[in-house]
């Protein structure tokens, strides 16, 4: 540590390893960008050139430079496992972006490793530091919701063909592991299991109606939950915005979350109290709707990535622990396994079922065949 402030490298600096770059440069709050790595040698040396900090085309030669108290990893999703284990084994805190692993065997591998190394770990799940977000945990810990009875998830978040032919890796088994519910959709599936909690079983359909891709670019489940509650998911590259929402309806109260604004209700008495007391025919429980009073507090990437440091420099409490980005990827994986059966799957899933049938998708994918116009280019709506 230098100065109470934590070194940090990032590898990978295509579009969002760039983009943590420019936030790090920005926002140097207890953190600092001390190096960067690339496998592409040109990249690489043109960014740690831009923000005048050593470059690597090895993550093994960064780790053993001993530049880095941590290590941000914004690679494509197949290398975040074995990268994170090796900076683990190297004595490091690691940051890993969305998703954390392609399939829940490897993310297992990467928790196991982290707890073995005493080190921090953390993911990129910036929705959690949204004001709207705080408080619907804060509702849902106070019992406000009561048990919850029925989730809904519905996220349009539209790609065209132009963003899937931008690099070979994007959209194939071998390169990404999976479409909208590995790349575009894991941040709102954090807050939906987040907030709803993860269900028992999952009858699940992945299909691709739109693009030219190897992998789905739309997705909906039927959702069980180990209480009875049900639930809905749909997500989707193929239907524009506006329209996202996450619905939870609990036996006191409902939360709606939809296109950034937070709403909750109040059932004023509780849903099963209502019907066993009410004595009038037509009786309802009266839904009362609450003003919220939002945190005053900063969100966004650099507030993960500061929260991360003064957990290493001071204990304190991730707001992402890396170990909680498993679940939405074991919804993901669900989901897929589901649909390629042809029936509901528990979660748990099976391991060993989801890695073989990953196994086979990788193997009859085009990746490095694809004919593309490589763009390393930040989402515009990533604030830095």
């Amino acid at each position: 540590m230098s100065e109470k402030k934590v070194r940090i490298a990032i590898v990978g600096v295509g579009g969002m390893g760039s983009a943590h770059c420019e936030i790090l440069a920005k926002r140097p709050e207890e953190v600092e960008l001390e190096a960067v790595c690339d496998i592409d040698p040109k990249r690489a040396e043109e960014v740690g050139k831009k923000y005048g900090v050593p470059h690597f085309t090895r993550h093994e030669d960064l780790f053993a430079s001993g530049l880095a108290d941590a290590v941000l990893i914004a690679t494509p999703h197949y290398f975040h496992p074995t990268i994170a284990i090796d900076a683990f084994k190297a004595g490091l805190h690691v940051l890993s972006e969305k998703p954390i692993a392609v399939s829940v065997d490897m993310a297992e591998r990467m928790i196991k490793a982290a707890k073995k190394s005493g080190k921090v770990f953390g993911v990129m799940f910036q929705m959690r530091t949204l004001p709207a977000i705080r408080k619907a945990r804060e509702l849902i810990d106070a019992g406000e919701l009561g048990e919850i009875k029925r989730t809904l998830l519905v996220s349009p978040d539209f790609r065209s063909q132009a963003y899937y032919d931008s690099g070979d890796w994007r959209a194939t088994w071998a390169g990404e592991g999976g479409g909208v519910t590995m790349n575009q959709a894991p941040h709102i599936m954090d807050v939906f299991t987040l907030l709803g909690g993860m269900p028992s079983k999952v009858t699940g359909t992945a299909r691709t109606i739109l693009h030219d891709i190897e992998v789905e670019d739309e997705a909906e489940a039927l959702l069980e939950y180990p209480n009875g509650a049900v639930g809905y998911f749909y997500v989707s590259t193929c239907e524009p915005g506006p329209g996202q929402l996450v619905e939870i309806f609990g036996d006191k109260g409902k939360l709606r979350y939809q296109d950034g604004e937070m709403s909750f209700y109040r059932y004023g008495p509780g849903v099963s109290e209502f019907s066993r007391t009410n004595t009038q025919m037509w009786g309802g429980p009266k839904a009362e709707k609450v003003e919220l009073q939002l945190p005053q507090c900063e969100s966004g990437h650099g507030t993960v990535t500061r929260n991360f440091a003064r957990a290493i420099l001071y204990g304190e409490p991730l707001l992402a622990p890396g170990a909680e980005g498993i679940r939405s990827l074991e919804l993901a994986n669900a989901i897929l396994l589901s649909s390629r059966k042809g029936k509901p799957v528990s979660i748990p899933i099976n391991r060993r079922a989801f890695a073989n049938l990953l196994k086979q998708l990788r193997a009859t994918s085009k990746y490095m065949k694809k004919v593309v116009e490589v763009k390393r280019e930040t989402d515009p709506r990533i604030a830095t």
